[in-house]
């Protein structure tokens, strides 16, 4: 049996979020249960752009100075580390308060910037992820919890996604193309390979709707820790009140064998029931509940159709490229107005939306997916 903790936490005051964060490792045997004296571990938050932290698009930095304290406690040397999507890492640690939690507590920040080749264990048979993250006795996962326009959420096994250093995640992007099963499979097998010891979700304020970039931040009020990681992401599903099997992620795990379709969970903590969903109203990004469903073959013959895809909002964009810098499919131009995209070469990865600075692309429903919803 797997056991998840949760705690409420009503707001990123720091003794609030560091007694919630203590007492959820704690009721899964302590950080020493984690970490060994003189380890190196990385924690691994989530550091996908320079935002502030009440945006809800990074891991709000008092999490990371909360596991960063116990990971001292325990005797271990703690490093901070990610690869952002676009900029510099040292403007993306400064805006989003990381920095100044490094430099506090006496934490080393690294990019994870240099890639090691690595053989597949399974569909994949090769990866180059951060050989920081490889060199690294332990890794602490800490994810924000927030809605993702292709991966429906961003939670512990997406969020290993940034030990993949720089511009290799567009190439995944580009290799897995429209199929989300297969970069879902990519994830989970990714997952296999980097193996963290504990994840620990930043859910105080999460993020619905039109995420990873520029969804709605809202607050929800709990952290989550778990060893399993699978287990962390299928209970935070249930908390927000979300299907688990919709997720991308958890879907290629259990068709992997990885994860039963009736897992036993012992949750502990605040919540007495792991029926416990305390977020009835959770916006999903548009269509992702029926686009996941239907069959790969029939997505690509109704590609237009019958999926989402990303959309330009003139009146935001400011042409600052980014997205079209970042665009795998090199699917976007400037012209005019505003960007605009090329629905033939678009891959559906919403790498361009991820990354929008402004907030100008969203998601919008194919005419035959906007009709079945």
């Amino acid at each position: 049996m797997n056991t998840v903790s949760a705690l409420e936490c009503r707001s990123y005051e720091r003794n609030l979020v560091d007694s919630a964060i203590r007492k959820a490792v704690d009721l899964l045997g302590g950080m020493e249960r984690f970490v060994r004296e003189g380890e190196r571990v990385l924690i691994k938050p989530n550091m996908l752009a320079a935002r502030a932290p009440d945006k809800a698009v990074t891991t709000h930095p008092e999490v990371v100075r909360a596991v960063v304290r116990l990971v001292k406690d325990a005797g271990g040397i703690p490093l901070i580390g990610d690869s952002g999507a676009i900029g510099s890492f040292k403007k993306i640690a400064e805006v989003t308060g990381i920095a100044d939690v490094a430099q506090a507590e006496g934490a080393d920040l690294i990019e994870l910037s240099e890639a090691r080749g690595v053989p597949g264990t399974g569909t994949f048979r090769h990866f180059e992820i951060s050989s920081e993250a490889l060199r690294a006795d332990a890794i602490i996962n800490l994810p924000k919890a927030k809605t993702h326009g292709q991966m429906l959420l961003t939670l512990a096994v997406k969020n290993l996604f940034g030990c993949i250093p720089g511009r290799r995640k567009v190439q995944w992007h580009l290799n897995a193309g429209v199929d989300i099963g297969a970069f879902a499979a990519m994830l989970v097998e990714l997952h296999g390979l980097i193996r963290p010891r504990l994840s620990v979700v930043d859910a105080v304020v999460s993020m619905d709707g039109n995420g990873p970039g520029s969804g709605r931040p809202r607050e929800t009020g709990f952290i989550m820790a778990g060893e399993d990681a699978f287990a962390v992401d299928y209970m935070l599903c249930k908390f927000i009140g979300v299907e688990p099997f919709m997720l991308p992620t958890l879907k290629a795990a259990r068709e992997k064998g990885l994860f039963p379709e009736t897992p036993e969970i012992d949750l502990l903590g605040d919540f007495n029931a792991p029926e416990y969903a305390g977020i009835r109203d959770f916006r999903l990004p548009p269509g992702t509940h029926l686009e996941w469903t239907i069959p790969e073959t029939v997505r690509r013959f109704l590609k237009d159709a019958l999926t989402t895809r990303p959309r330009v909002d003139k009146g935001r964009c400011k042409l600052c490229m980014m997205c079209a810098d970042m665009c795998p499919a090199k699917a976007m131009k400037g012209q005019g107005a505003g960007i605009e995209i090329n629905y033939r070469q678009c891959i559906r990865c919403f790498c361009c939306q991820e990354i929008c600075p402004h907030g100008a692309i969203d998601i919008a429903e194919g005419w035959l997916l906007k009709y079945l919803s």
